[in-house]
Protein backbone atom coordinates (compact mmCIF):
# COMPACT_ATOMS: atom_id res chain seq x y z
CA UNK A 1 0.00 0.00 0.00
CA UNK A 2 1.23 3.64 -0.78
CA UNK A 3 1.52 5.15 2.57
CA UNK A 4 1.55 9.12 0.53
CA UNK A 5 -1.59 8.20 0.07
CA UNK A 6 -3.12 6.68 3.06
CA UNK A 7 -0.88 8.88 5.23
CA UNK A 8 -1.69 12.60 2.98
CA UNK A 9 -5.08 12.01 3.65
CA UNK A 10 -4.74 11.14 7.56
CA UNK A 11 -2.44 14.38 7.84
CA UNK A 12 -5.10 16.88 6.13
CA UNK A 13 -8.19 15.62 8.34
CA UNK A 14 -6.24 15.53 11.26
CA UNK A 15 -4.95 19.08 10.56
CA UNK A 16 -8.46 19.89 9.65
CA UNK A 17 -9.99 18.46 12.95
CA UNK A 18 -7.50 19.82 15.32
CA UNK A 19 -8.21 23.26 13.88
CA UNK A 20 -11.82 23.06 13.97
CA UNK A 21 -11.63 21.82 17.59
CA UNK A 22 -8.95 24.96 18.08
CA UNK A 23 -12.28 27.29 17.23
CA UNK A 24 -14.61 25.47 19.34
CA UNK A 25 -16.54 23.15 16.55
CA UNK A 26 -17.02 19.90 17.71
CA UNK A 27 -17.77 16.79 15.64
CA UNK A 28 -21.27 16.76 16.26
CA UNK A 29 -21.73 20.09 14.45
CA UNK A 30 -20.43 18.98 11.16
CA UNK A 31 -22.73 16.08 10.73
CA UNK A 32 -25.19 17.00 8.52
CA UNK A 33 -27.22 13.98 5.97
CA UNK A 34 -28.84 15.70 4.28
CA UNK A 35 -25.55 18.26 3.04
CA UNK A 36 -23.84 14.97 2.63
CA UNK A 37 -26.56 13.79 0.61
CA UNK A 38 -26.82 16.83 -2.06
CA UNK A 39 -23.32 17.03 -2.34
CA UNK A 40 -22.02 13.27 -3.05
CA UNK A 41 -25.68 11.92 -4.44
CA UNK A 42 -25.33 15.30 -6.63
CA UNK A 43 -21.36 15.06 -7.58
CA UNK A 44 -21.97 11.78 -8.35
CA UNK A 45 -24.54 11.97 -10.45
CA UNK A 46 -23.25 15.23 -12.88
CA UNK A 47 -19.90 12.85 -12.71
CA UNK A 48 -22.18 10.11 -14.36
CA UNK A 49 -23.55 12.40 -17.15
CA UNK A 50 -20.25 13.83 -18.02
CA UNK A 51 -18.38 10.20 -18.40
CA UNK A 52 -18.97 7.31 -20.98
CA UNK A 53 -19.35 3.87 -19.20
CA UNK A 54 -15.82 3.21 -20.54
CA UNK A 55 -14.27 5.77 -18.20
CA UNK A 56 -16.41 4.81 -15.63
CA UNK A 57 -15.47 1.34 -15.64
CA UNK A 58 -11.85 2.45 -15.28
CA UNK A 59 -12.32 3.98 -11.83
CA UNK A 60 -11.81 0.76 -10.02
CA UNK A 61 -8.41 0.39 -11.53
CA UNK A 62 -7.77 4.16 -10.88
CA UNK A 63 -8.28 3.78 -7.13
CA UNK A 64 -6.06 0.02 -6.77
CA UNK A 65 -2.97 2.04 -8.32
CA UNK A 66 -3.83 5.34 -5.86
CA UNK A 67 -3.41 3.20 -3.06
CA UNK A 68 -1.13 0.63 -4.39
CA UNK A 69 0.62 1.84 -7.35
CA UNK A 70 3.14 -0.39 -9.31
CA UNK A 71 6.82 -0.79 -8.18
CA UNK A 72 8.68 -0.14 -11.49
CA UNK A 73 11.87 -1.93 -10.99
CA UNK A 74 13.93 0.60 -13.18
CA UNK A 75 17.35 -1.43 -12.67
CA UNK A 76 16.19 -4.83 -13.14
CA UNK A 77 14.27 -3.88 -16.66
CA UNK A 78 17.57 -2.66 -17.63
CA UNK A 79 19.88 -5.92 -16.67
CA UNK A 80 17.19 -7.67 -18.25
CA UNK A 81 17.26 -5.57 -21.36
CA UNK A 82 21.19 -5.66 -21.74
CA UNK A 83 21.14 -9.37 -20.76
CA UNK A 84 18.51 -9.85 -24.28
CA UNK A 85 21.13 -7.32 -26.29
CA UNK A 86 24.43 -9.64 -24.70
CA UNK A 87 22.46 -12.78 -26.00
CA UNK A 88 21.47 -11.88 -29.22
CA UNK A 89 24.57 -10.41 -30.20
CA UNK A 90 26.19 -13.83 -29.60
CA UNK A 91 23.44 -15.78 -31.10
CA UNK A 92 21.44 -13.64 -32.57
CA UNK A 93 17.53 -12.71 -32.54
CA UNK A 94 15.99 -15.81 -32.96
CA UNK A 95 17.90 -16.96 -29.77
CA UNK A 96 15.33 -14.44 -27.73
CA UNK A 97 12.31 -16.33 -28.89
CA UNK A 98 11.56 -17.95 -25.81
CA UNK A 99 12.32 -15.20 -23.62
CA UNK A 100 9.92 -13.34 -25.75
CA UNK A 101 7.24 -15.73 -24.99
CA UNK A 102 7.94 -15.50 -20.97
CA UNK A 103 8.40 -11.69 -20.95
CA UNK A 104 6.40 -10.78 -17.84
CA UNK A 105 5.77 -6.89 -19.02
CA UNK A 106 3.53 -6.99 -22.01
CA UNK A 107 5.34 -4.20 -24.05
CA UNK A 108 8.61 -6.24 -23.84
CA UNK A 109 6.86 -9.63 -24.72
CA UNK A 110 4.91 -7.79 -27.70
CA UNK A 111 8.09 -5.67 -28.75
CA UNK A 112 11.09 -8.94 -28.39
CA UNK A 113 8.08 -10.97 -30.50
CA UNK A 114 7.66 -8.70 -33.04
CA UNK A 115 11.93 -8.35 -33.69
CA UNK A 116 12.35 -12.29 -33.52
CA UNK A 117 10.04 -12.35 -36.30
CA UNK A 118 11.50 -9.59 -38.33
CA UNK A 119 9.39 -7.14 -38.02
CA UNK A 120 10.66 -3.59 -39.50
CA UNK A 121 12.02 -1.66 -36.51
CA UNK A 122 10.16 1.36 -37.12
CA UNK A 123 7.00 -1.01 -37.18
CA UNK A 124 8.34 -2.51 -34.01
CA UNK A 125 8.44 1.03 -31.96
CA UNK A 126 5.21 2.30 -33.14
CA UNK A 127 2.96 -1.01 -32.03
CA UNK A 128 5.00 -0.58 -28.01
CA UNK A 129 4.20 3.37 -28.24
CA UNK A 130 1.13 2.76 -29.10
CA UNK A 131 0.66 -0.14 -26.36
CA UNK A 132 2.43 2.45 -23.95
CA UNK A 133 -0.35 5.33 -24.61
CA UNK A 134 -3.06 2.95 -24.56
CA UNK A 135 -2.10 2.52 -21.16
CA UNK A 136 -1.60 6.08 -20.21
CA UNK A 137 -4.73 6.74 -21.67
CA UNK A 138 -6.85 3.51 -19.21
CA UNK A 139 -4.85 5.31 -16.30
CA UNK A 140 -6.28 8.75 -17.38
CA UNK A 141 -9.46 7.92 -17.79
CA UNK A 142 -9.81 7.31 -14.02
CA UNK A 143 -7.88 10.67 -13.04
CA UNK A 144 -10.61 12.28 -15.54
CA UNK A 145 -13.39 11.25 -13.72
CA UNK A 146 -11.71 12.36 -10.13
CA UNK A 147 -10.99 15.51 -11.61
CA UNK A 148 -15.05 15.95 -12.78
CA UNK A 149 -16.45 14.97 -9.31
CA UNK A 150 -13.79 17.46 -8.07
CA UNK A 151 -15.14 20.43 -10.27
CA UNK A 152 -18.73 19.54 -8.86
CA UNK A 153 -18.28 18.63 -5.40
CA UNK A 154 -18.02 22.48 -4.64
CA UNK A 155 -20.59 23.81 -7.22
CA UNK A 156 -22.97 20.98 -5.36
CA UNK A 157 -21.90 22.62 -2.08
CA UNK A 158 -22.93 25.87 -2.85
CA UNK A 159 -26.38 24.74 -4.64
CA UNK A 160 -26.81 22.82 -1.08
CA UNK A 161 -26.04 25.69 1.22
CA UNK A 162 -28.39 27.81 -0.98
CA UNK A 163 -31.31 25.79 -0.95
CA UNK A 164 -30.42 25.81 3.43
CA UNK A 165 -30.59 29.62 3.43
CA UNK A 166 -33.93 29.33 1.25
CA UNK A 167 -35.53 27.45 4.07
CA UNK A 168 -34.04 29.73 6.36
CA UNK A 169 -35.46 32.35 5.21
CA UNK A 170 -38.90 30.97 5.28
CA UNK A 171 -38.34 30.78 9.17
CA UNK A 172 -37.65 34.90 9.80
CA UNK A 173 -40.74 34.96 12.13
CA UNK A 174 -38.02 32.47 14.67
CA UNK A 175 -34.92 34.39 15.33
CA UNK A 176 -33.69 31.12 18.26
CA UNK A 177 -33.53 28.85 15.17
CA UNK A 178 -31.30 30.82 12.68
CA UNK A 179 -28.33 30.66 13.98
CA UNK A 180 -28.53 26.76 14.13
CA UNK A 181 -29.97 26.84 10.77
CA UNK A 182 -27.68 28.64 8.87
CA UNK A 183 -24.70 26.82 10.98
CA UNK A 184 -26.28 23.44 9.03
CA UNK A 185 -26.73 25.23 5.56
CA UNK A 186 -23.19 25.80 5.39
CA UNK A 187 -22.15 22.55 5.85
CA UNK A 188 -22.82 21.57 2.47
CA UNK A 189 -19.83 24.02 0.85
CA UNK A 190 -17.72 22.54 3.66
CA UNK A 191 -18.40 19.21 2.40
CA UNK A 192 -18.09 20.23 -1.64
CA UNK A 193 -14.80 21.54 -0.40
CA UNK A 194 -13.53 19.04 1.22
CA UNK A 195 -14.44 16.66 -0.63
CA UNK A 196 -13.02 17.82 -3.51
CA UNK A 197 -9.95 19.51 -2.23
CA UNK A 198 -9.09 16.87 0.37
CA UNK A 199 -10.32 13.27 -2.03
CA UNK A 200 -11.35 14.09 -5.23
CA UNK A 201 -8.51 16.37 -6.64
CA UNK A 202 -5.92 14.78 -5.02
CA UNK A 203 -7.02 11.35 -6.43
CA UNK A 204 -6.82 12.84 -9.82
CA UNK A 205 -3.44 14.28 -9.35
CA UNK A 206 -1.95 11.00 -7.82
CA UNK A 207 -3.02 8.82 -10.88
CA UNK A 208 -2.02 11.43 -13.52
CA UNK A 209 1.68 10.82 -11.99
CA UNK A 210 1.21 7.27 -11.66
CA UNK A 211 0.32 7.64 -15.70
CA UNK A 212 3.32 9.77 -16.32
CA UNK A 213 5.82 7.48 -14.15
CA UNK A 214 4.20 4.24 -16.83
CA UNK A 215 4.85 5.85 -19.89
CA UNK A 216 8.52 6.74 -18.57
CA UNK A 217 9.34 3.55 -17.22
CA UNK A 218 7.59 2.60 -21.35
CA UNK A 219 10.22 4.84 -22.78
CA UNK A 220 12.74 3.08 -21.39
CA UNK A 221 12.02 -0.35 -22.40
CA UNK A 222 11.19 0.69 -25.95
CA UNK A 223 14.60 2.38 -26.21
CA UNK A 224 16.04 -0.69 -24.89
CA UNK A 225 13.86 -3.23 -27.72
CA UNK A 226 14.82 -0.69 -30.07
CA UNK A 227 18.20 -1.39 -29.85
CA UNK A 228 18.72 -4.96 -29.69
CA UNK A 229 17.04 -5.36 -32.79
CA UNK A 230 19.46 -2.71 -33.64
CA UNK A 231 22.51 -4.66 -32.47
CA UNK A 232 23.84 -2.09 -30.43
CA UNK A 233 26.48 -2.68 -28.47
CA UNK A 234 25.43 -4.06 -24.64
CA UNK A 235 27.68 -1.67 -22.29
CA UNK A 236 26.11 1.32 -24.93
CA UNK A 237 22.82 -0.03 -24.96
CA UNK A 238 23.52 0.05 -20.67
CA UNK A 239 24.72 3.73 -20.85
CA UNK A 240 21.58 5.10 -23.04
CA UNK A 241 18.93 3.00 -20.56
CA UNK A 242 20.41 4.31 -17.36
CA UNK A 243 19.83 7.81 -18.25
CA UNK A 244 15.73 6.98 -17.30
CA UNK A 245 17.02 5.43 -13.96
CA UNK A 246 14.96 7.80 -11.16
CA UNK A 247 17.05 10.59 -9.31
CA UNK A 248 17.35 9.04 -6.34
CA UNK A 249 19.88 5.82 -6.44
CA UNK A 250 20.74 5.82 -9.98
CA UNK A 251 23.73 8.32 -10.07
CA UNK A 252 25.70 5.40 -8.74
CA UNK A 253 24.47 2.61 -12.05
CA UNK A 254 24.51 5.47 -14.29
CA UNK A 255 28.21 6.27 -13.35
CA UNK A 256 28.82 2.35 -12.95
CA UNK A 257 27.35 2.05 -16.32
CA UNK A 258 29.57 5.06 -17.54
CA UNK A 259 32.55 3.23 -16.29
CA UNK A 260 32.07 -0.03 -18.59
CA UNK A 261 31.56 1.97 -21.35
CA UNK A 262 34.94 4.05 -20.84
CA UNK A 263 36.81 0.20 -20.81
CA UNK A 264 34.86 -0.54 -23.80
CA UNK A 265 36.11 1.96 -25.79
Amino acid sequence: MDIATIGGLILAILAIAVGAAEEGVTLRSLLGPSAFLIVVGGSVGATIISHTIQDLKAVPRGLKLSLFPPKQDYQGMIDLLVGFSEKARRNGLLSLQEDADHAAHPVVRRGLTMAVDGADPEAVVNVMRAMSEEQAAETLRAAAVFETAGGYAPTLGIMGTVMGLITIMRQLDRPDTLGPAISVAFLATLYGLGSANLLFLPLASKIKNIAKQETHFNEMIILGIEGIQAGENPRNLREKLSIYLPASGGGRARAAAGAAVQEGV
